[in-house]
């Protein structure tokens, strides 16, 4: 018993992955739209024709069986081909048509006579498909319009009393042994054909217009998006950069320094240790901030920032003791919006890492001055240019990153050359600083 129930288990579980293996499938054959049109086309032909076995069987034989059998195949024949050949199934149609209505049948052929408004249904449905779905409309229209017409009027008496000479309002009072009701009532049917493949026509273009502004919207809404993410990694790495690469290259300096004061004099080996300590605690700290800031929203109640000047020294002061001689010239005021006041910030500590990496200079002069339109940094060392890391790969982004961030300010950044030293000049305007404390005022 116990080995006979895993095995039913397995079986039916086979079964049911044997099952929903012919559902997908299903799935599948349906996806396509054109396949699932001819599967619902074709099970309303089947039905039709089982509902006229079903008649049968209830003993009821309409008149002219052949004809509904034949009316069948063809609107179900021409609901299947109306889109793929429109031309040829409107002639073939519209030749039937005319031919079981208008033309003298051979006793044989009697069963194909239906009369309006049955023998219309097939010309009436490859017309509205062929207009719903954008195909002309003028000749489906007029070729269905004028058969209707002559099906359901009688144009034989109208055109005996032409013949005659009789008035033609006479043939209002003609005996057609139909209620003229029901003629006025067919034609409405008939128009309200056309009328209908109109509106679907209509709103099917509405409809392929809003899914092609959706498209479009969708790949401006991607395109946002990636330039979104594109401006946010830019600014990550801007920042990270700003915060790591300034103090991790003054913690390198100092460690070098250790090791060359490591043999033979311990008291300047431990002050040299300490500072690394010191510095590695600040770029834990500053990594640490900046991680906080990508992961949690500002803050409201931070305390106030510093001063531009308070940065600046603080910037200076790391400099200098690792045996840098900053000659700093600062004269600015207070009144420096907080992001020209980071940018300012930014262009002098790049400026600075620059000259650790790239120079064998000891001494930097900095001078930061605020003119009537401009704020302009200056910050310049007597070279000559040597790499402090000869290891390290080249090509670094700080000076791209401190141009786009300045660019963005509407302020502009030079860098080259100056004898055998190396100068970075970096401009901001303010009026542009004073036309935005106008509008963030207002």
């Amino acid at each position: 018993m116990s080995t006979i129930r895993p095995l039913l288990i397995t079986a039916q579980k086979d079964d049911a992955m044997a099952e929903q293996g012919v559902i997908t499938r299903i799935r599948m054959f349906l996806a396509a739209p054109r396949r699932r049109r001819l599967v619902i086309i074709g099970a309303a032909g089947v039905a039709y024709l089982i509902g006229l076995a079903v008649a049968l069987r209830f003993d009821w034989y309409p008149q002219g069986l052949p004809g509904y059998v034949y009316l069948g195949l063809f609107a179900v024949l021409g609901a299947a081909t109306a889109r793929r050949w429109p031309v040829e199934t409107l002639v073939l149609v519209t030749c039937y048509t005319a031919y079981t209505t208008l033309a003298p049948l051979p006793p044989q052929l009697y069963g194909l006579y239906l009369g309006a408004p049955q023998a219309l249904v097939p010309l009436a449905i490859v017309v509205f498909i062929m207009i719903s779905d954008g195909g002309p409309v003028v000749a489906p229209a007029a070729t269905f319009g004028t058969l209707a017409l002559l099906v359901i009027l009688p144009w034989r008496d109208i055109v005996g009393l032409l013949v005659e000479s009789r008035p033609l309002s006479e043939a209002l009072l003609l005996d057609s042994g139909e209620d003229r009701s029901v003629l006025v009532a067919e034609l409405v049917a008939c128009a309200l054909v056309i009328v209908f493949a109109l509106m679907l026509r209509r709103q099917r273009r509405v409809a392929e217009e809003l899914a092609a502004k959706n498209r479009e919207l969708t790949q401006l809404r991607a395109a946002e998006v990636s330039r979104i993410a594109e401006q946010e990694r830019t600014r990550i790495a801007r920042g990270m950069h700003d915060e790591v690469a300034h103090h991790v290259a003054a913690l390198v300096i100092r460690a070098q320094a250790a090791l060359r004061v490591a043999n033979g004099q311990p008291e300047p080996l431990e002050q040299a240790m300490r500072d690394i300590a010191t510095s590695g605690q600040d770029v834990l700290a500053r990594i640490r901030t900046v991680v906080r800031v990508l992961k949690s929203p500002p803050k409201t109640n931070a305390a106030a920032p510093l001063t531009l000047i308070d940065e600046l020294e603080a910037l200076f002061a790391r400099v200098r003791s690792i045996g840098y001689d900053v000659d700093a010239a600062v004269r600015v005021s207070d009144e420096v919006p907080a992001e020209y006041r980071s940018a300012i910030a930014a262009a002098v500590q790049e400026s600075l890492t620059n000259t650790m990496l790239h120079s064998a200079a000891h001494s930097v002069q900095v001078e930061v001055a605020e003119e009537p339109l401009v704020w302009t940094v200056r910050v310049s060392d007597p070279g000559p240019a040597r790499e402090r890391f000869a290891d390290m790969p080249k090509g670094g982004s700080g000076l791209e990153f401190l141009a786009d961030r300045l660019a963005s300010l509407g302020g502009q950044l030079t860098s080259g050359t100056d004898g055998e030293g190396w100068t970075v000049t970096a401009q901001l305007p303010r009026t542009a600083a004073g036309t935005q404390q106008r509008k963030a005022a207002l």
